[in-house]
Parts: structure tokens; C-alpha cells; sequence
């Protein structure tokens, strides 16, 4: 329901939401992560960009691919607003986790608190990795999609600085023999994510 009332604001933001849960499943599980905690990554990244319920119109609406100081305060609040938000519901621990420090760094260079390293949980790494290859390979208002060998170039730069290089390894494995995913997942595609296994 959270998803698909942010759907309602951006359709981008609902499509990626459905392509990040997918990859970040894919990527969890060839880190043979499993249980509990592959379900709790599922939905991590189906969550991941929640708290952007809460922002302005304007950020939406922007085309410009550098926003402004003030917009990008807006922008790094909502890892903070989402993991409130599920806090509220009474969600699970782990999805709460995985939303509030997914744009953390390895390099300590992210948000919302610069954490480096082992500071930051794997489910958070692995929806991060998952999140920025998709937001590499798919046309934003501001950005065109780069191509699949460029994109697997720049996430491997990216696996040098700010993302989990193991894990930036095991994601170049998983697209270079699976695949991509479609632009917009089919519903009994994710619905199928969260069956135990």
C-alpha cells in the first residue's frame, strides 16, 4: 500500500521501487542470504524511497540534474522520514534498517549520518547496490539511461569509493547471466518475491 500510494505521486519512483525490490532480492540471494532476513531485503528495497511520501511537489517536478542546496536538504531527509514512517506501523526492525541507511557509503560520503563500512548493515548495502544499478540503467527526467556495458563499468568504479565491492561482484555476476529486469516488473513477479522459501 506504501508503494503504491507513492506511485500515486511519481510513476518513476513506483516502477523503481518494484525494479530495486527485484534486483535486491537477486543480489541477496546470490550472497546466499536467505529466510527471514531475504524476505526483510525484498521489501527493503520495495520501501527504500517511502519517506519521499513527505516530499515537496517541486522534487518531483525537477529536470534539472543539480538541485539546489535547500532541495537537496529536502531529498537526504528521507531515508529519516521512511524509517519513521514504517516505525509507526510497527514494521519490522530489519526493513526499518534497510530504508534509513540505504544511502549510506562505504567511504562514509552518504546520508543520513556518513556511516563507512562495516557501520552499515548488509541489507542497506545490498538495496544500495540494487538502487544505484537501476538508477544507472533507466531514463530520469534529468538523466538518460546508460548503456548496459557502461553501466556495469561505472558500478564497478562505484565498488573502488562507495558501495560494497563484494557485493558490487556479485551484482555484475547476477545481470551479466540473468539479465535485467523489465522496466516495469509483472506484479506476480514481485507478489512471487515474498513467498517463503
Amino acid at each position: 500500500m506504501l508503494a503504491a500510494a507513492l506511485g500515486q505521486r511519481d510513476t518513476y519512483t513506483h516502477a523503481h521501487a518494484h525494479r530495486v525490490c527485484a534486483y535486491s532480492h537477486r543480489l541477496a540471494s546470490r550472497a546466499k542470504v536467505n529466510g527471514d532476513t531475504l524476505l526483510d531485503i525484498t521489501m527493503g528495497g520495495m520501501l527504500h524511497d517511502v519517506g519521499k511520501l513527505a516530499m515537496s511537489d517541486r522534487i518531483f517536478s525537477n529536470k534539472q540534474a543539480c538541485l539546489s542546496k535547500e532541495m537537496l536538504g529536502e531529498v537526504h531527509t528521507h531515508p529519516l522520514i521512511g524509517a519513521e514512517l514504517l516505525r509507526q506501523i510497527n514494521c519490522s526492525p530489519a526493513i526499518l534498517e534497510t530504508v534509513l541507511y540505504h544511502h549510506e557509503r562505504i567511504d562514509g560520503s552518504g546520508y543520513p549520518f556518513g556511516l563507512k563500512g562495516a557501520e552499515i548493515p548488509l541489507s542497506a548495502k545490498i538495496v544500495a547496490v540494487a538502487d544505484c544499478f537501476d538508477a544507472i540503467t533507466t531514463d530520469r527526467p534529468y538523466q538518460r539511461r546508460k548503456t548496459l556495458p557502461h553501466a556495469l563499468v561505472i558500478l564497478e568504479e562505484m565498488g573502488v569509493t562507495c558501495l560494497d565491492p563484494d557485493l558490487v561482484a556479485l551484482m555484475i555476476q547476477e545481470i551479466e547471466t540473468k539479465g535485467m529486469e523489465p522496466v516495469m516488473p509483472q506484479s506476480s513477479t514481485i507478489t512471487s518475491l515474498f513467498q517463503p522459501i
